[in-house]
């Protein structure tokens, strides 16, 4: 009888960190705090953003349409789902309300519109679900990739409205690794970029691929946590 080889560690460990862990950690660390100073410092629910606001619909989309489509049959597929994954209902269901909200307010969409649009949505669900073929892995991670990555881009938004009424001083002494005195500042964002995480990137991804285990996820929000400690010191410098 052949016996199956399991995979050397060593090739395991480089799929801890995939393709869309490195793209959030750039955008995380690099490209959001600047683009959130080009765009004037706006709120995660200020009016006036067009175009973040289309971004933002945009990415939901494509997460629906993941949602909505049949996925392709393969390894692990059909299996029960376990614990961490039933856990990622809730702050899916969050972090979708949380950007779609946020979508329609950047673009300052009346009511009734927005009614309009979401039963659309719901009719547009039934039909790709239907009318589509079942979608590879692939297909599903790349549908699903540019919210996680409009989610790290709010993520901004969200630190600068909680910080700047309160005491934008403190930004810039974490920034200069003053930990004494911004301590309750960092223990406060490393607390609310978990909630956050698991929101708007872990969930997400999830509903693309159920993969990982605590191991995985805890070492990506690590990178995770890296990567605004970066920018965090960069944003810092933008606002000095």
């Amino acid at each position: 009888m052949k016996l199956v080889e399991a995979a050397p560690p060593l090739a395991r460990a480089t799929f801890i960190l995939r393709a869309e862990d490195l793209l959030v950690v750039g955008w995380v660390a690099i490209a959001s705090p600047l683009l959130f100073k080009i765009g004037g410092d706006k709120g995660p629910f200020d009016a006036g953003q067009p175009i973040p606001g289309l971004l933002r619909l945009v990415a939901v989309a494509g997460v629906l349409i993941c949602l909505a489509a049949r996925s392709q049959p393969g390894p692990g597929r059909g299996t029960g789902a376990s614990m961490i994954q039933r856990g990622a209902v809730g702050p899916f269901a969050g972090g979708l309300l949380l950007v779609t909200i946020a979508g329609f307010t950047a673009l300052s969409a009346p009511p009734p519109l927005v009614l309009v649009v979401l039963v659309i949505a719901a009719i547009a669900m039934i039909a790709v679900h239907f009318a589509l073929p079942p979608l590879s892995t692939l297909a599903r991670r790349a549908l699903v990739s540019p919210f996680v990555l409009i989610a790290g881009g709010l993520y901004w938004t969200f630190i600068e409205s909680v910080i700047r009424p309160s005491d934008a001083a403190a930004l810039r002494r974490a920034a200069a690794v003053d930990l004494h005195a911004a301590t309750p500042l960092l223990l406060f964002l490393v607390a609310f970029s978990a909630v956050y995480y698991a929101m708007l990137i872990y969930a997400p991804r999830q509903v693309a691929e159920r993969e990982g285990g605590w191991v995985e996820w805890l070492l990506r929000y690590a990178a995770f946590a890296a990567s605004i400690a970066l920018g965090i010191g960069w944003l810092a410098i933008l606002s000095g």
